[in-house]
């Protein structure tokens, strides 16, 4: 093989292919095997060199490629991708995730293309190159004709999306007949910024503390949300309208933390109302950062927004932060103090003035604005209106009277203060700490659907008493929960019909659906059919009551042994009261992998035996 290699690198240095300026290693391996008259997955057969291995930057085939071209080795991967296992690329000294470098989609400039073509004596097909600056997602804009990266081919597979000069036989005449161009522009600071970090120059900016990639895709999320002032969020913007996202996030988030906090305060003044959480008012820059960019390199964004909403939103029990529930509250408004203890918005206002916590309504902001540090203020609103009657505490509740009287029968909602000669009082900070606590971790409901049912409704049709409901979620029997978000109180209350009525375990009640149970564990109903066909997960045969045909339920003794075997991320998180993503940490660190037989995927579910050996013990364990 050696000779072979030696023979074939003497005959390319007679004709050498020189390299173009950034040239991507794959598309001078393309271009050379067109130049000796061949498809680039012979020629690497020939030549010794795997075509999926140039693609993804390996040191070892780019030598030999330099070689067989007669060109400098370290210059051919200074602009080529370098794939480093686990979803991991680094180009020009910058850790990439695939998305942001691999996109099924090339682009390019049709400008330097044409140039290319100008300036070679070969079929223009061959002559035309992929530039390695062209990758990253982040770069929009041609620096050198200012003229905006357009769409040329998109391919899945790698081996053909990397194959230029086939690509381009197909590409080639829109590009020489200017179909493609599109208008100029000028560049912007992101993207001179963005040309700077890919050559190797950083500046004293804020933006510059961090990875090219994450930062350039903040920037890109936050230019949105500040967009959604004039372009609803929900509307998808052209790929050819993408830089503004990126030019305005960079313009707002290179001045440092201090602006930046001061823009997304804006922005919740701006967007919606004050009652909307802090997804519908920031879109993706939230639901990204909290769901899909969980990796260190997106830590110091996601903090940022976490302390930033965390200081300046009256969020509280029931409510949820970068997808983990608040346990406490730590800031309240006027007007969350105000339903809280069941008082007048503007005459608790005045009581608070009066009290130092918040500034008048002529010099502070809107009472669902006007925040106070909810601990400090604690003894203070108490005191206000500490005990209540029956009739007050239901409407702070929001209870009917009737509700009220069958949750009191039943042994719930005890007076504090009781006496002969005097009406029962109630501490109403009690009753709402109460519920408060069975809305820890609930899910979010904007307009309830399917099994979704409120407490009266709910043990109206199961026909069982409303406290014993509540016991259930007091003692966690049911875990699918729900919060009303249009709702406060006792009538914020949502609970899945199906889940409860398999733990009332009546006689004549069938078990539980495999897709129902899937969402009261926190299971996508995929891997959970699959659990059930390989046998992890004990089922029961039964009747269809509407087809009639046989099918697997999951009786209560089926979802008890699921209990006692298995357990999910979000769950095990609730459980041990931490984030989820600080444990996800931890489980690492003990080398605990999900529960995978065979690589089978089922999600973040884990196996109790394997948590129980490294992690935790949830119960003494048996002498040996």
């Amino acid at each position: 093989m050696q000779g072979l290699h030696g023979a074939k690198a003497k005959d390319s240095a007679a004709k050498r292919l020189p390299l173009g300026e950034r040239e991507a290693a794959f598309s001078y391996m393309s271009r050379l095997a067109a130049f000796h008259h061949n498809n680039v997955s012979d020629f690497g057969v020939d030549m010794g060199i795997s075509f999926p291995k140039v693609t993804k930057g390996a040191a070892p085939e780019i030598e030999l490629l330099a070689i067989l071209g007669g060109i400098d080795a370290d210059e051919l991967a200074s602009w080529t991708p370098r794939f480093e296992g686990r979803g991991v690329h680094w180009f020009r000294g910058e850790v990439f995730h695939p998305k942001g470098i691999k996109e099924t989609t090339i682009r390019g400039c049709p400008i330097c293309l044409r140039d290319d073509a100008a300036r070679s004596n070969l079929a223009t097909h061959e002559a035309m190159q992929i530039r390695g600056h062209w990758l990253p997602r982040h770069v929009v804009l041609c620096m050198k004709h200012l003229h905006p990266l357009v769409p040329l081919w998109t391919q899945v597979q790698e081996s053909n999306r990397y194959d230029t000069v086939s690509n381009f036989k197909t590409v080639a005449p829109a590009v020489m007949s200017g179909s493609l161009d599109r208008p100029a522009r000028i560049a912007y600071p992101f993207d001179h910024w963005i040309e700077a970090r890919l050559t190797g120059g950083r500046g004293d900016g804020w933006l510059d503390e961090f990875g090219l990639h994450a930062a350039a895709h903040f920037c890109e999320l936050l230019g949105r949300a500040a967009q959604a002032i004039k372009i609803p969020k929900w509307m998808k913007l052209r790929e050819q309208d993408r830089w503004l996202s990126y030019s305005i996030g960079y313009e707002l988030a290179s001045k440092g933390e201090d602006h930046i906090r001061q823009v997304l305060t804006e922005l919740q003044e701006i967007i919606g109302t004050a009652q909307d959480g802090p997804k519908k008012k920031f879109g993706d820059l939230y639901d990204r950062l909290s769901r899909d960019l969980t990796s260190e390199d997106y830590a110091p964004f996601r903090d940022l927004l976490r302390s930033h909403i965390a200081e300046t939103w009256p969020m509280g029990p029931g409510d949820e932060l970068m997808g983990e529930p608040v346990r406490v509250r730590r800031k309240h408004s006027v007007l969350t103090a105000a339903r809280e203890i069941n008082m007048d918005p503007r005459r608790l206002r005045k009581l608070l003035v009066e009290a130092g916590f918040v500034r008048s309504a002529e010099e502070g902001r809107e009472d669902a604005w006007e925040l106070f540090d909810a601990k400090s203020a604690e003894e203070f609103l108490q005191s206000l209106n500490r005990h209540v009657s029956a009739l007050d505490l239901q409407t702070a509740l929001h209870m009917s009277r009737s509700q009220f009287e069958l949750l009191r029968a039943d042994g719930m909602f005890e007076p504090d203060i009781a006496g002969e000669d005097h009406k029962p009082l109630w501490d109403l900070a009690k009753a709402r700490a109460y519920l408060d606590g069975l809305l820890v971790g609930a899910e979010a409901i904007y307009v309830p659907m399917h099994q979704w049912h409120d407490l009266p409704k709910a043990s109206q049709r199961l026909r069982v008493m409303p406290g014993q409901i509540l016991r259930m979620i007091e003692t966690r029997q049911i875990t699918r929960i729900g919060r009303h978000l249009s709702r406060d109180g006792y009538a914020a209350i949502l609970i899945d019909l199906a889940e409860v009525e398999r733990c009332l375990q009546r006689p004549q009640a069938k078990g539980m659906s495999i897709e129902t149970f899937a969402k009261s564990v926190g299971l996508k109903p995929s891997p959970a059919n699959t659990m059930v066909r390989n046998g992890y997960i004990l089922s029961t045969m039964g009747q269809n009551p509407k087809t009639h045909a046989e099918q697997r339920y999951l009786a209560a003794e089926d979802i008890a042994q699921y209990h006692k075997t298995f357990t999910t991320l979000r769950n095990l998180a609730l459980l041990l009261g931490q984030s989820w993503q600080s444990l996800t940490v931890r489980l690492k660190e003990a080398s605990i992998a999900e529960f995978s037989p065979d690589g089978k995927d089922f999600g973040a579910v884990f196996a109790w035996r394997d948590l129980e050996q490294s992690l935790l013990c949830r119960w003494p364990r048996q002498a040996q």
